[in-house]
């Protein structure tokens, strides 16, 4: 998960590099230069948006929380969907975020619920299981649950 983040990081640099030589060999250094430093500098971005952190609890107090009525959104950094949910939803206090990729049983459970994959945002109410809604679904779904 991470991990998985962070060697493709590694990688991405790597060829960032290679691509800054190539270049600087067939088309003068100064040219290689301005390669390498924009594939770095888009390895950063990259890096930034798929590390940061976000809103999380841990998935024993989610499981707590989905039992009180309130939507539980399984989420991980770095996905577009997920942070679009999240600008929407964000500040409504009966959604609470977990990241799976800071949680194990969290990811084993967004797993379960999805054929193996990491499918995200999914969005548990009750016993519904959302896959990528809308904000307004999610809402919808905890206006029929109050």
């Amino acid at each position: 998960m991470k991990g998985q983040v962070q060697a493709s990081l590694v990688a991405l640099a790597l060829v960032a590099v290679a691509a800054g030589v190539a270049v600087g060999r067939s088309s003068g250094v100064s040219a290689g230069l301005g390669v390498g430093a924009v594939a770095l500098a888009l390895t950063g971005v990259y890096g930034w948006w798929s590390l940061r952190t976000g809103p999380h609890v841990s998935w024993t107090q989610a499981t707590e929380q989905l039992a009180q009525g309130r939507a539980v959104v399984l989420w991980k950094p770095g996905c577009v969907y997920c942070e679009r949910l999240l600008r929407a939803l964000g500040r409504n206090e009966r959604v609470t975020w977990v990241n799976v990729w800071q949680d194990e049983d969290a990811n084993a459970r967004v797993r379960s619920l999805n054929d193996g994959n990491e499918l995200t945002p999914t969005v548990l109410v009750g016993d519904q299981v959302l896959r990528n809604p809308s904000a307004g679904e999610v809402e919808a779904r905890l206006s029929r649950r109050r």
